[in-house]
């Protein structure tokens, strides 16, 4: 019997992690889950059963596990574990193309793909579509999507335009509206559409030119220097993530679409703030300097 395998993909920022999160508190299954960044799942410590660094095992039987550089190793080696999971997610890196990840399940014994789910960020994908740097990455993630979750729609203006836009480049995608991520689990399951022919050479990671930048504070920061030096950021940064201390306390932050939010956490393991940008990112001293004055 072959296991189940959804692939959520998405832009950067269109919350493709909170999907996942929701999928794993409300889960009426025991779900794998492969994702590029581990830690800023940000799973509800309640639901944490035991933790071991790249591994997170939940109290409902799922699990979460980091993707690595192989994603076929990676999910046998989630199916072989005991107990089996009964459905495995993977979740997409921002600027990768899902379905190149999917095929892989067409082709790899022993996976069935399930609809393949694109996030986008309702109140920013007219704009993404239209940016040169970034719209052709964001069409070709929407290209054979089978779900679209139109999330954030809390936050978008005309909802019709956007549903009208993605209409036009994936006609057979069914639109959900979402806010937070909140999908419900029954979506996920129907006969897709026709699919094209899978090539195991496709499977391959897509090289992309989204420069990033990882740098780790010093220090706590000071929050109303910090807010600053997050309103000043240039369009070119397309997402900040990572952990971060403002005065004694540890947050994580998320910054997208000239938007941002901190939750509070207890200590990481890694604490650090990645940023990714078009190419015309500032060089590292230039797009640093606020933040570097936002400490305190």
């Amino acid at each position: 019997m072959s296991l189940p395998l959804t692939v959520i993909g998405g832009f950067l920022g269109a919350g493709k992690t909170s999907l996942v999160n929701h999928l794993l508190a409300n889960a009426s299954r025991r779900y794998g889950v492969l994702v590029n960044d581990f830690g800023a799942v940000n799973i509800d410590a309640a639901l944490i059963a035991a933790q071991d660094g790249a591994t997170l095992a939940l109290t409902n039987g799922c699990v979460c596990c980091s993707l690595g550089d192989d994603l076929g190793e990676g999910l046998n080696r989630l199916a072989a574990r005991d107990p089996a999971p009964e459905h495995i997610i993977v979740e997409a890196s921002g600027v990768s193309d899902p379905w190149r990840i999917a095929q892989l399940a067409l082709v790899e014994p022993g996976f069935a793909l399930e609809p393949l789910i694109v996030m986008v960020d309702a109140a920013s994908i007219l704009d993404q579509l239209a940016d040169r740097w970034i719209g052709d990455t964001v069409e070709r993630q929407l290209a054979f999507a089978e779900i679209v979750a139109l999330n954030k729609v809390d936050l978008a203006g005309d909802v019709a335009a956007v549903e009208a836009a993605i209409a036009r480049l994936r006609p057979e995608a069914r639109l959900f509206r979402t806010t937070e991520g909140r999908l419900d689990e029954s979506a996920l399951h129907f006969t897709p559409p026709p699919r094209p022919r899978p090539s195991r050479f496709v499977a391959e990671a897509p090289k992309h030119e989204f420069p990033t930048l990882a740098w780790r504070p010093p220090g706590p920061f000071d929050p109303g220097r910090l807010r600053a030096a997050l309103e000043a950021l240039p369009r070119s940064v397309l997402r900040v993530k990572g952990f971060c201390q403002l005065g004694p306390d540890w947050y994580l932050l998320q910054y997208a679409a000239e938007r941002w939010a901190f939750t509070g956490l207890e200590a990481p393991a890694e604490p650090g703030l990645v940023f990714i940008g078009t190419p015309d990112l500032p060089d590292a001293a230039t797009l640093l300097a606020p933040f570097e004055a936002a400490l305190e």
